[in-house]
């Protein structure tokens, strides 16, 4: 729902990007809509591995997973 976000920074959450699954944090709630959807909430996903740390942005709230 567009403004009322399910996740909240720091929830750890998981996403599938390209076939590959990846865990990371919210980083970011952008709770006003998606370039694609103006009533879906989308994030950016703050992932940490042992080569760097990435923020992957316009995560859609329908793509992510609590864990």
């Amino acid at each position: 729902m567009i403004g009322q976000p399910k996740f909240k920074e720091g929830d750890k959450v998981k996403f599938i990007i390209d076939n590959q699954e990846l865990v990371g944090e919210v980083y970011i709630i952008d709770a006003y809509g998606t370039f694609e959807d103006d009533s879906d909430v989308s994030y950016d996903v703050m992932v940490k591995d042992n080569l760097c740390d990435c923020l992957y942005k316009h995560i859609t709230e329908k793509g992510l997973e609590k864990i």
